[in-house]
């Protein structure tokens, strides 16, 4: 039962040996023994006690850096060997990524070579930049003599001394510096840190506490009740009791009443120790022999011999005691530490699931792997789909504006003399009106007439209707530039946005480059394109069309419209129709030459008459200023004029076939009557009336006319020129406008935002020179990714690798 217990106690030593070898106390609360006392308590007699070693006693580095005895009871002959734990960047006291733990030196196996090897491994700590075997190829003389000016104060690695044999406790503990007072603010500090990193947690703190001060005066014991308040893991060990007078009664009693426990108790008490002098180890006396000159001091000295706790004298009890202590705390961890690394460890991995993956592979071909990615993000927002129609939808809405402020640009003519509101289009557009000035009739006159050179009567100069069609041209250049400059931002924030997403956010480099190259190639994209825009605007500036249908049709609704409109205002100005006589309904007139039979009209009377040739001599000026109000878009359209659709009908004195023919030009207008227009007959007598008059028709032959027809037999306008080129300068904008609408945003779509898609990749790819043989070398540099993640990144790793060793370790061992 004992040899299972024993067996059992060095398998939970060996494993916390283990695991703070491999540097799980960095996440892990691991048992263990930490002893401290101030400088000169007495702490170095005690490690020597527990462990049979002889340590560095004199001043220097021994007392500069932690030591962390493991004692293992072997039958095995006594051995020691020495190693040196890297936990901290010696240059500024960094967590180091592994924790490393290299022996030092070969095999001891004579305890008075410990002593000098110690020395070693404590400077080789205290010079990391000095090789291992420079240090142990130096003499004592030589670290005594040759002080490094580079050689650090202190340091936090620890050097670890493993110790086995047959009179050895089965214990590990860790010696730290010697508090220290009387010496530089940083240094004292350094040492409390440590002191205090050290003692948090749940391990067990030995504080040496020499009889020869007070127990108020001990830093190091106020430092163990800061980090344990309640004095559960606090084990005092007194020390020097040799050194109490023997007249010190008094104080003798009181140090009785600390260890009996009467004053600052403690839940596991305090231990006295007695140690050999400087003389006794002069004469090399022995462990044992040390031991056995302790138990008699105790039992021949009062009051220790007379204490109720016989059992907290002497280094055995005090060993036995951690011994079992240091176990049954260990026992106790052991579950709560493999939870614990389990729990950490599922944490720790799904932080690095949320990191961005590290590069796999050559930079240049993970940076082939961005660029495809981020140009087939690119190519869904060109081609359009639900979840990226933002940019499609903004450049949709950016061609409706366009569409309307051509539409805006329409010639506002006027068919009376006087300036009115816009006539009505009826057309698809409807709603949208013309915000350019008026030109009425009178304008129409006095530019054709500036406009005439060497025409022959009864025509209209070319030149006069290019310039009415430029006129209303001017401002299309400004529309397509405002419409392209509003698709290009919306293409370029849009591809700006795919560069900002997390998958290239990560790489600042890069995507600082990225948003460069960009815009240089929408920019380079934009100027081509834009050469196709100036190339359509520039055939606009020359009218011609082989849509004549189109053409002509929209230019006799737009003449219908403008004589409708300048009927429909003679007549709100005209005196109410004197009846009309009755109209015969089968029989010829009397004495008329007319015969039944299709019905000859004198073309003649449809021709428009020449217009007057004026010679002022500021034509060319009044000509510019009259055209004027056609591009100017500053009016502000009015309310929609409703006007019939219909051109109203009038009467007219009857034409004989006797009387000569008359010349256009040389004919007065007729103005004698006027037709109430179709759409106002209403009235039952005004529809008789039409009815008699259509009978009258059919009976001569003219047969399947009706009153829309009669609308024709208007008198001829004395403005009908200025009629016919209003209309046919109408029309054309139809054609037109019809044209730049769909044009521009067509080739805007083609030529620049697919063009853009198009070329993306194999532009990136030259600019990056993925090509090239220097390619790995450049896209490291892009590819150099925000120092903070790298370094949470490398933490998380090193943390994860640790841990799965731990895990390892502790299935290795079992019986958990």
């Amino acid at each position: 039962m004992m040899d299972h217990y024993a067996s059992r106690r060095k398998d939970m030593l060996a494993i916390m040996n283990q695991l703070h070898s491999i540097g799980a106390q960095t996440y892990l609360e691991l048992p263990r023994i930490v002893v401290i006392g101030n400088q000169s308590a007495g702490k170095s007699s005690v490690v020597e006690a527990i462990s049979g070693i002889t340590v560095p006693r004199d001043a220097g580095t021994c007392t500069r850096c932690p030591m962390e005895c493991r004692l293992a009871s072997s039958e095995d002959p006594w051995c020691c060997q020495i190693s040196i734990r890297y936990e901290f960047e010696p240059s500024n006291g960094r967590r180091l990524k592994d924790v490393m733990e290299r022996k030092f030196g070969g095999l001891i196996l004579k305890k008075d070579q410990v002593e000098p090897m110690l020395r070693r491994a404590q400077w080789a700590v205290l010079n990391p930049k000095l090789s291992y075997a420079h240090v142990l190829g130096m003499s004592m003389h030589d670290m005594y003599h040759n002080l490094s000016s580079s050689a650090l104060q202190f340091s936090r690695n620890v050097v670890c001394v493993d110790l086995k044999g047959p009179d050895l406790t089965d214990l590990s503990f860790i010696d730290l510096p010697g508090i220290i007072q009387n010496a530089e603010t940083e240094t004292v500090k350094l040492v409390e840190d440590m002191v205090v990193s050290h003692i948090a947690g749940d391990c067990l703190i030995l504080v040496a506490l020499p009889m020869t001060d007070d127990v108020e005066n001990q830093k190091a014991l106020k430092l163990a009740n800061l980090a344990d308040p309640q004095g559960r893991r606090t084990i005092g060990v007194l020390t020097k009791p040799d050194m109490l007078p023997e007249g010190s009664v008094k104080n003798r009693a009181l140090w009785l009443d600390v260890i009996e426990g009467r004053r600052f108790p403690l839940k596991h008490g305090y231990y006295c120790t007695r140690h050999p002098d400087d003389a006794d180890r002069s004469q090399g006396l022995s462990s044992a022999e040390a031991r056995k000159a302790e138990m008699d001091f105790f039992a021949r000295t009062e009051p220790w011999n007379i204490s109720i706790k016989p059992h907290y004298f002497g280094v055995k009890n005090l060993t036995a005691a951690l011994s079992s202590l240091l176990i049954q705390v260990i026992q106790e961890a052991l579950p709560k530490i493999q939870l614990e690394a389990t729990r950490q460890l599922e944490t720790c991995r799904d932080e690095l699931e949320h990191l961005p993956k590290p590069i796999v592979g050559d930079p240049a071909t993970y940076m082939l792997q961005l660029i495809t990615a981020l140009c087939d993000d690119v190519n869904l927002h060109v081609r359009g789909s639900s979840q990226t129609s933002k940019m499609i939808q903004d450049n949709r809405a950016a061609f409706a504006k366009f569409k309307i402020e051509i539409r805006k640009t329409a010639p506002n003519f006027v068919s009376s003399g006087e300036a009115k509101e816009p006539v009505d289009d009826d057309d698809e557009d409807g709603g949208v009106l013309t915000t350019s000035a008026p030109f009425t009739v009178s304008d129409m006159r006095k530019h054709i007439q500036r406009s005439i050179t060497r025409e022959l009567p009864n025509n209209v100069p070319f030149d006069a209707k290019v310039a009415l069609i430029t006129s209303f041209q001017r401002s299309w250049p400004h529309f397509v530039k405002s419409c392209f400059d509003n698709v290009r931002n919306t293409v370029l924030n849009t591809l700006l946005a795919c560069v900002d997403h997390e998958r290239l956010g990560r790489y600042d480099l890069l995507r600082h480059h990225l948003h460069s190259f960009i815009s240089e190639i929408v920019s380079e994209q934009y100027a081509s394109c834009h050469a196709f825009l100036d190339a359509i605007l520039e055939v606009e500036l020359s009218p011609f069309t082989q849509n004549l249908h189109y053409l002509d049709s929209s230019s006799e609704k737009w003449l219908a419209k403008y004589k409708g409109a300048r009927q429909e205002s003679k007549t709100q100005a005209a005196p109410a129709p004197a009846p009309a006589p009755p109209v015969p309904t089968t029989n010829p007139v009397p004495g008329s030459s007319i015969s039944p039979g299709p019905l000859k009209t004198n073309t003649s009377l449809w021709s428009p008459r020449p217009v007057p040739i004026s010679h002022s001599s500021d034509s060319s000026n009044e000509s510019d200023s009259l055209l004027e109000p056609l591009h100017t878009a500053s009016q502000t359209p009015k309310r929609k004029f409703k006007s019939n659709s219909r051109i109203s009908a009038s009467t007219s004195t009857p034409i004989s076939t006797s009387a000569p023919v008359v010349p256009i030009w040389d004919q007065r207008p007729v103005t004698s009557g006027t037709f109430l227009p179709a759409e106002n007959v209403s009235s039952p007598f005004d529809q008789e009336k039409m009815d008699h008059a259509l009978a009258a028709l059919a009976a001569l032959g003219f047969a399947g006319l009706t009153a829309e027809d009669l609308e024709k037999l208007h008198p001829v306008d004395e403005y009908e020129t200025e009629l016919k080129v209003m209309a046919e300068v109408r029309g054309y904008f139809q054609v037109s406008y019809k044209r730049i609408i769909d044009y521009v945003p067509s080739l805007i779509d083609l030529k620049f935002i697919k063009a853009v898609g198009k070329a993306l990749q194999p532009f990136l790819i030259k600019k990056f020179e993925l090509g090239s043989n220097e390619a790995n070398a450049k896209c490291a540099k892009y590819l150099a990714e925000d120092p903070g993640v790298t370094a949470e990144r490398e933490e998380l790793c090193t943390k994860k690798r640790l841990l799965e060793k731990v895990q390892e370790e502790l299935y290795r061992f079992g019986g958990l």
